[in-house]
């Protein structure tokens, strides 16, 4: 039976966690359900920008009342401030 041949490259570089979060200002941002963290929204100055399936796209004021298409879990968003 053959033996494998070891390769002398390395194997493919692993992604350190760093590489994957994303930065603090859009963090702070993103409206997400309380149960399930599904992405509901994001805040804007003045504002909500909803975005859903099918480009179905809604900026709305505040407060902002919405139920997620995750879980069922009603939400709610009173202000611009977290």
């Amino acid at each position: 039976m053959p033996t494998p041949i070891q390769s002398s490259q390395p194997g493919p570089l692993s992604r350190s966690g760093a590489e994957n979060t994303k930065p603090t200002a859009t963090a702070n941002r993103e409206w997400r359900c309380t149960r399930c963290q599904k992405l509901l929204g994001v805040r804007q100055d003045t504002g909500m920008h909803l975005r859903f399936a099918r480009a179905h796209e809604y900026f709305v004021g505040f407060p902002v009342v919405a139920t997620c298409r995750g879980c069922g879990t009603l939400n709610q968003a009173a202000s611009t401030a977290r």
